[in-house]
């Protein structure tokens, strides 16, 4: 086998198999139909020669050939085909992009020449509104023009009016000053006069004022201490000495109370010296609650918040 006929075989097996099947089933056919069994009449009878088909390799060579440029001559048609089809996708998209660019081209021009209108028109409105804005300029100024002479003649009748106003107001002032001095000498006599009465009605009522106050000091006095000394007397009796501690012992309780005496807070605020002893004494104060309290008000609120001595007997 040529090299032609090895790339036949690699390029197309099923056919180069096809046509081995094909030689093939002919042989078997011619082998099957020939008589083994069958004896010659004669033993000097010669037997007929058996036919057999032989395979031409130069020919199956050549068919092989044939088949491989038919096959390339497909195959070179279909790249004709597909090159062509190239060319025409090439020139088309060639032709899309001339055509586009026309279109780009036009659509430029359009808008240059919308543009060039549109600031033909605006150039146009600029000047037109600049003459009204001149115009109007013109007209507002000859309107302030107007509107200052105006002004300035009203401000002169005001100030002239102002003028006038102010030497009547000046005058006027003048003789309310003058009554006015003149009351105020009557009345500050008349008040010299109220003040010393006053002064005297006041000076009796503070002195009468400040004996009652006094007497009833003297009076609120007399009753918190009558009240302190049965308190004392309660917390004596509530106490409880501690041991270890010696006579003589004193410290100054503060005690808070509310108004059904009721002891809401206790604590020493001078020591006796013993620990001890100050504790009891809270405790004791504590225990004699509540404390007897004044029904008086007045007296009662001396009893909110007070301190006592504490010196057992």
């Amino acid at each position: 086998l040529n090299a032609n006929m090895l790339a036949f075989f690699r390029d197309n097996p099923r056919a180069f198999l096809a046509a081995v099947i094909v030689h093939l089933g002919l042989l078997a056919v011619l082998f099957v139909g020939m008589d083994w069994t069958q004896e010659a009449s004669l033993k000097g009878e010669k037997k007929a020669p058996i036919q057999a088909v032989v395979v031409d390799a130069d020919k199956l060579s050549a068919e092989i050939n044939q088949q491989q440029e038919i096959k390339q001559q497909k195959q070179k048609q279909e790249q004709d085909k597909l090159k062509q089809l190239e060319l025409k996708t090439e020139q088309a998209r060639k032709a899309r992009e001339q055509e586009e660019k026309q279109l780009a081209d036009l659509k430029k021009k359009r808008e240059e020449t919308k543009k060039k209108a549109e600031l033909e028109a605006k150039q146009r409105a600029d000047a037109k509104l600049k003459l009204q804005q001149k115009a109007k300029q013109k007209a507002e100024a000859e309107k302030k023009r107007k509107a200052d002479e105006q002004r300035k003649t009203e401000e002169k009748l005001k100030v002239e009016e102002q003028r006038v106003a102010d030497e009547k107001r000046k005058a006027e002032e003048q003789r309310k000053a003058e009554e006015k001095r003149k009351a105020d000498v009557v009345a500050k006599r008349k008040a010299a006069i109220e003040a010393e009465r006053k002064e005297a009605e006041a000076a009796l009522q503070n002195s009468l004022a400040a004996e009652q106050e006094e007497m009833a000091l003297q009076g609120v006095n007399k009753e918190v201490n009558r009240y302190i000394a049965f308190i004392q007397d309660k917390v004596q009796r509530s106490w409880i000495r501690p041991p270890g501690s010696g006579a003589g012992l004193t410290c100054t309780v503060a005690v808070r109370l509310i108004p059904s005496g009721e002891v809401i807070d206790a604590k020493i605020l001078r020591s006796s010296g013993n620990a001890a002893f100050d504790r009891s004494v809270e405790a004791a104060v504590f225990k004699a609650s509540p404390l007897p309290v004044s029904k008086d008000p007045k007296v009662m609120s001396r009893f909110r918040s007070f301190n006592f001595i504490f010196k057992p007997s």
